[in-house]
């Protein structure tokens, strides 16, 4: 293994102890105020001792930056730390409206929600004067951003200048390297039809920073489906499926006309946990870490 990789392996162990180390030791004043992932203005008064997740990603941001004992509730896909699955749940993300008078039993001090899935929270929460933060993170440096403004919202101002210190680390050391060549990378979405990810997609920006070139990354949508044809002429150096989708390597590597993708013939079909690369909080730069390895290493 490396120099390059066994230095971001010890970024990566930086990055998992921060979601454990609590940060009470440093002390912030309030009233603060910080922009959201739409730009609007969030001020917190008083620390919040009361906060509901709507979000896995924000559910592991408010572990990273220490505020896990000011958590409420969290949405039912709130499953790392697997700690936090003990919490109440509120909702089926995605999947059915909240109820915003189960919403308002938690008497939550701050809520975190996210833009597009829980707009129509926002009349009720403005009626009832409860301060709420709409997540919108659609690129790793918007997540860095959002971290950063929600360990302030909580009062943990100095752990998140630590994280994205950290973070940071991780992406100078990665854009470091020395490359003969740019692997590229086919991100299968779906298979049938055929989705991948293409130009305005959070994936594409993960696939970038790791060092990787998306095979469908000049297309301007952001998940277009994509004909198999395509896939097979780009010949992409390596595959990735999401675990969710219950597909095998072996199953990839049999489809017919794939015998000749550079990726099958190299054993570079890889099944990922779709948890850590999708989702817009802490662990995306164990994601890219990773990544990196599989297309370098």
């Amino acid at each position: 293994m490396n120099t390059i990789f066994n230095k971001c392996k010890f970024v990566k162990v930086l990055i998992f102890l921060s979601i454990i180390t609590n940060g009470y030791i440093w002390a912030q004043s309030f009233p603060v105020s910080v922009k959201d992932g739409k730009g609007n203005k969030v001020v917190a008064a008083a620390r919040p001792e009361r906060i509901i997740s709507l979000g896995a990603a924000s559910t592991e941001i408010l572990y990273a930056v220490g505020a896990e004992n000011q958590i409420a509730a969290v949405s039912n896909v709130s499953n790392y730390p697997e700690e936090a699955m003990d919490f109440p749940q509120i909702g089926d993300f995605g999947m059915a409206p909240i109820s915003v008078e189960k919403l308002l039993s938690y008497e939550p001090d701050l809520v975190i929600l996210y833009s597009g899935m829980h707009d129509y929270l926002i009349p009720s929460l403005d009626k009832y004067k409860i301060p709420y933060y709409v997540s919108d993170a659609t690129s790793v440096e918007s997540v860095i951003t959002e971290i950063k403004a929600i360990a302030i919202l909580t009062g943990h101002k100095k752990t998140g200048e630590s994280l994205e210190k950290r973070y940071r680390e991780v992406l100078k050391t990665i854009k470091k390297q020395k490359r003969s060549k740019v692997c590229t990378v086919y991100w299968e979405v779906w298979n049938n039809p055929y989705m991948s990810a293409g130009k305005q997609s959070f994936i594409n920006d993960v696939i970038k920073i790791a060092g990787g070139k998306n095979i469908f990354g000049d297309v301007e949508q952001g998940y277009p489906v994509v004909s198999e044809e395509t896939i097979i002429a780009s010949s992409p150096d390596v595959i990735l499926i999401p675990g969710d989708n219950f597909i095998s390597a072996d199953s990839v590597k049999a489809r017919k006309g794939w015998a000749d993708i550079s990726a099958v013939k190299n054993d570079k079909v890889i099944i990922f946990n779709a948890d850590i690369y999708t989702r817009a909080g802490p662990r995306i730069f164990d994601a890219i870490l990773e990544l990196n390895d599989i297309l370098y290493n």
